[in-house]
């Protein structure tokens, strides 16, 4: 069995293989399930434009976007550990999105708690990173 912080850090990348599987279509029928359930009940969330969301507006997101965004690609990079206590592993990203043409880049702070070897975000904090 691997540690917590190692089975955290797998998550990030796990995690956004299905988010663009959902957004793509792709793999759906088998990727909005493994993904819904990879949040805790009391998951929070805060979004680049700054909206606090919980888990109810993100399983609206993705179940009401499976396949809307057919050339969506997200690729998580520079997955790195800040803090591991008890069951919660806190690790630090980067994200580049590419949708139809536009590219955007955030860098997102995620607090996952590592239960029975199995991975439940708790929170997520996104901040977008600006081109100057």
């Amino acid at each position: 069995m691997r540690d917590p912080m190692q089975k955290a850090l797998q998550s990030v990348i796990d995690v956004h293989v299905l988010i663009e599987d959902v957004f793509t279509g792709r793999n759906s029928d088998q990727s909005v399930a493994p993904l819904l359930a990879s949040f805790t009940e009391n998951f929070k969330m805060v979004t680049i434009g700054g909206q606090r969301i919980g888990l109810t507006e993100v399983t609206g997101l993705f179940s009401q976007n499976v396949g809307a965004k057919p050339s969506f690609l997200t690729v998580p990079f520079e997955v790195i550990p800040l803090f591991e206590s008890s069951e919660r592993c806190w690790v630090q990203y980067q994200e580049r999105q590419e949708n139809e043409g536009i590219t955007t880049l955030r860098t997102s702070t995620v607090c996952i708690r590592v239960v029975d070897n199995q991975c439940y975000w708790e929170y997520l904090h996104e901040t977008p990173v600006l081109n100057n």
